[in-house]
């Protein structure tokens, strides 16, 4: 019965950890944290039925057994995901070892630490939620273990967080910050990653496209441009075996020139692409005054897929000239073998057109005047002589199958081509005013070399098959042809638009100023408060005695509120906690002498001590003068003796 005493308290901090664990389901390969969950639920099994612990002989070799799955998952056992696999095993292992008071209190210490564990992989308003959630539980928790608030310690913890509430947004806002995003860590080479590929075939991107999730926001200067013209460059793919492009040539050094254009400034919101971010059509120069690689693309220093905002610019319309030596002719026109009605179409394009110009042209109105279908699910293109199957036979197909034709097509009549991957178009949101480009919004185009001028030209045929993706954006043009898409922002009904915008939109909000709070918007602060021009230690000095005043008040509030019988309860709280350490159980409503009848049982030398505490407690609660402290923290003292004393007696026992 005695051991029965704890298990309210342990079973406290097993559900607060696994509330802990349940974010990372959706970032850790499945069965790890659903392994962690399951070892958590058999402990407090275990727990109730009072059953024996496994010891270390049977933990050891399944510990081991775990982590080799998780090296077999991740190929690592370090870095950010197999870190936390790691970690979060070791706490499911943790709990079947767990025996005394301080062995739980070492497993709230590791539900703190793991709590903010999340925010490494996604920084959302979402996982923000769910980590005050998790603080929340792991706060009564640890009331409920230490005993000292049986009762009424879930609205002591939400006390205690709202106290802290102040300090917390004053220390966010005056503490220096780093130079990089505050959660940045490099990704972890063996696992998925979401997004673009560095390379494409049929079905790659129409897969892609079926995702909702937001890939970045965009906040234009000035006027914006038209969806139309909303071209994002993020990869150029310039080999071609048949089935797969990819990018393998890698120019040594950017040669183009952009001359004319209409200048376009913008603030750019966004994860990388393997480490890669677009930036519209073409860019001026890379953000941050780094240089562009070859094909004006834009790659960060570092390794990292957190969220980054940078500045950049763009001239719109712009002539992309470009000097290819014969060599990089060649290459832009290398072919595998097979296709061979493609090819013949090809030239006799070639023989009736006049120029490069006016092969693009022919090129273009075969697509529009053939009969070719733009959709998601597009006949399987089978054999290896795919693009003929597709021009010849199927005629259905996503951006990725017209790119690939168009292209393949350009290189068999001579001219360099390729593919580039990004996304096209963008869908505004009034109330955040920025404009949000979504996975479904990923493309494919080509770029050709004509020689006549010396220039990339882009080529979009999917804009000749459905126009509407390119003037209207995807998330208006696959609903009324392809039904079997349930998660398109146009079929979202009408009365729940401005719901979504709305989430946009805070969403939007809370990666601009607080994800998004860097050392320029600190000190842009500071300079409004008059701290100062620099973020020095003597800004952040009087930055923190002024927050800091600031955030006590809340605290002397609370403070001069507390009503006089507050020691007082607090020391009936433990004495309540202390008999329910001897199998006692005491109700609300049970008075001093009710809690002294209860205790009949006990020892002689126990009941004397409790009867003289309970008398004294009885005298100071009932008086109508004003108690003495001294005489009230004297009090205290032999309760907080009293309870310790028999918390030591439930542990030997």
């Amino acid at each position: 019965m005695k051991h029965s005493l704890l298990r309210p308290a342990e079973m406290a901090v097993l559900l607060a950890v696994a509330l802990v664990i349940v974010p990372l389901l959706f970032y850790l390969p499945l069965w790890l944290p659903a392994l962690v969950e399951l070892m958590l639920l058999l402990r407090a099994c275990l727990l109730l039925r009072q059953s024996r612990l496994p010891g270390l002989a049977v933990l050891l070799p399944l510990l081991a057994l775990a982590a080799a799955g998780v090296w077999l998952n991740l190929n690592t056992l370090i870095g950010r995901e197999g870190g936390a696999a790691l970690l979060i095993l070791l706490l499911g292992f943790k709990v079947f070892e767990s025996r005394q008071q301080r062995d739980w209190q070492v497993v709230l210490a590791l539900g703190f630490f793991l709590s903010a564990m999340p925010l490494l992989f996604d920084q959302s308003p979402w996982s923000a939620l769910w980590l005050v959630i998790s603080l929340l539980a792991l706060t009564w928790a640890m009331l409920r273990l230490a005993g000292d608030i049986p009762s009424g310690s879930a609205r002591t913890a939400v006390q205690a967080l709202l106290l802290s509430l102040p300090l917390m947004l004053v220390l966010f806002v005056v503490m220096p910050r780093l130079p990089g995003p505050l959660w940045s860590m490099p990704h972890d080479t063996h696992t998925a990653q979401t997004g673009l590929s560095d390379s494409m075939e049929p079905g790659s991107i129409s897969q892609l496209v079926q995702r909702e999730d937001a890939a970045f926001s965009v906040v234009f200067s000035g006027q914006a441009p038209s969806v139309s013209q909303m071209y994002w460059r993020i990869m150029i793919l310039d080999d071609f075996d048949g089935r797969r492009w990819q990018n393998v040539h890698g120019l040594q050094q950017e040669t183009a020139q952009l001359q004319g254009g209409q200048l376009i400034r913008y603030r750019l919101t966004g994860k990388p692409t393997r480490s890669r971010l677009p930036l519209l059509e073409y860019p001026l120069q890379a953000p941050g005054g780094s240089g562009l690689e070859p094909g004006r693309l834009f790659r960060l220093a570092s390794d990292s897929d957190d969220m980054v905002r940078v500045d950049a610019s763009s001239l719109l319309g712009s002539h992309y000239r470009q000097s290819l030596s014969l060599s990089d002719q060649d290459f832009y026109r290398r072919l595998p073998p097979g296709n061979p009605a493609s090819r013949q179409l090809a030239m006799q394009w070639r023989m009736q057109s006049q120029g490069d110009a006016g092969f693009v042209r022919e090129a273009l109105l075969h697509f529009r005047l053939n009969g070719y279908r733009y959709t998601l699910t597009p006949p399987l293109l089978e054999g290896d002589n795919t693009t003929d199957a597709f021009l010849f036979s199927t005629r259905q197909g996503f951006c990725e199958h017209y790119a690939s034709a168009f292209a393949f097509l350009a290189r068999a009549a001579g001219i360099p081509a390729r593919v580039v991957t990004g996304y096209q178009g963008a869908l505004y949101n009034p109330l955040g005013r920025f404009w949000q480009v979504r996975s479904s919004d990923a493309h494919a185009w080509v770029e050709v070399w004509l020689q006549e001028t010396g220039e990339w030209l882009r080529v979009d045929p999917t804009a000749a098959v459905a126009p509407q993706r390119v003037s209207d954006g995807v998330s208006q043009t696959i609903p009324a042809l392809q039904p079997a898409m349930p998660l398109m922002g146009s079929r979202i009904p009408g009365w729940l638009l401005p719901l979504q915008q709305s989430w946009q939109a805070a969403g939007f909000a809370w990666q601009q100023w607080v994800v998004g709070y860097d050392a320029a918007r600190q000190l842009n602060l500071y300079r409004l408060l008059g701290l100062g021009e620099s973020v020095d230690a003597v800004a952040v000095l009087r930055a923190l005695l002024l927050g800091g005043g600031l955030a006590l008040l809340p605290l002397l509030w609370w403070w001069r509120k507390r009503p006089a019988t507050a020691p007082l309860q607090a020391g009936r709280n433990l004495l309540v906690a202390a008999l329910q350490c001897h199998g006692i159980t005491i109700q609300p409503s049970d008075g001093p002498l009710d809690m002294l009848n209860k205790a009949a049982h006990l020892p002689k030398d126990v009941r004397v001590l409790l009867k003289q505490l309970l008398k004294e407690y009885a005298a100071m609660r009932y008086r109508h003068a004003e108690l003495p402290a001294k005489q009230v923290q004297a009090w205290l003292r032999q309760v907080r003796s009293f309870a310790q004393q028999a918390r030591k007696k439930r542990q030997r026992s």
